[in-house]
């Protein structure tokens, strides 16, 4: 139940980012995750857990700051993307960060296998195929931006390897979703960017909200309380699952539709990422 309440969540975000619009793509991320923190310091706080970082030592403090930094390049750059390309090419590009995080890996020495290797060629061909299904110079803008998304989410889940057993799960989501929130804010205000826009309205706010508690809250929740009784690998499929519910969902709410060639690379893009996931154990993305 708590894996189908996960997938549903998760499947939902890209949907209402496109709901969200107009509201500045920049708005949307840094109010997401600001929610998404104050909910979790929140949850701290009802259970006991501090939110002071003087329990751990400088290094740990330091890749706090940077994967949130990370987390929040992730959700700027693909809500960004799902502005310029559909909601099937953004939820299945971003997938891509369970292949970069096998490559960056590498990095931290983790082996490389054949199935790592395999996956990454059956994955590009795949995303080849989707990328030039349709070539416009705006859909191939967001398609990259939604690749470069999923580095992004690779690169935090690489950075906090490890830092999750320094603190209450809780205290650590609500730093990482808080500095995340302070990176785009800071941006927006330093680039003399929209904060808001008069053509957005209730709408657009009620949106936001549903990214941060939905999908920011209580998505990761059930993932993380799957993952207590359940092998990883089951709970990544939720993951891995996650473009078909976006595009499904693209489909009814939104009349976006696919063709046989964006199917077709899809699917192979989200085998090879499944085939790399399988190597590394586990997927945990923050989307």
């Amino acid at each position: 139940m708590s894996l189908l309440v996960s997938w549903l969540l998760f499947s939902s975000a890209a949907v209402v980012i496109v709901i969200a619009a107009p509201a500045p793509p920049a708005t949307v991320a840094a109010s997401r995750v600001a929610i998404t923190a104050l909910a979790w310091a929140l949850i701290a706080r009802l259970r006991g857990a501090g939110l002071l970082l003087a329990q751990v030592d400088r290094a740990t403090r330091r890749r706090i700051w940077i994967s949130g930094a990370l987390l929040g390049a992730h959700f700027s750059l693909w809500i960004l993307s799902l502005t310029l390309t559909s909601v099937a090419h953004g939820a299945v590009l971003v997938g891509l960060q369970t292949l970069f995080a096998g490559l960056f890996g590498l990095f931290l020495g983790d082996r490389v296998s054949w199935r790592l290797a395999f996956g990454v060629a059956v994955a590009l061909f795949g995303t080849a195929i989707l990328t030039g299904s349709d070539a416009g110079t705006a859909t191939l803008l967001g398609d990259g931006l939604a690749v470069l998304a999923g580095a992004c989410s690779a690169a935090y889940l690489v950075v906090n390897r490890g830092v999750g057993h320094a603190l209450p799960l809780p205290t650590l989501l609500a730093w990482v979703n808080g500095v995340a929130a302070l990176t785009i804010g800071g941006w927006v205000l330093l680039s003399g960017g929209e904060v808001w826009v008069p053509e957005a309205g209730g709408v657009e706010v009620i949106a936001i909200l549903w990214l941060g508690l939905g999908p920011g809250l209580i998505g990761h929740g059930s993932m993380n309380w799957a993952a207590r009784s359940l092998p990883v690998h089951v709970v990544s499929l939720t993951v891995l699952l996650e473009p078909a519910g976006a595009a499904a969902l693209a489909w009814v709410a939104l009349g976006q539709s696919f063709g046989l060639e964006e199917v077709l690379g899809a699917a192979l893009l989200l085998v090879g990422a499944g085939i790399s996931a399988s190597d590394q154990g586990q997927v945990a993305p923050p989307d």
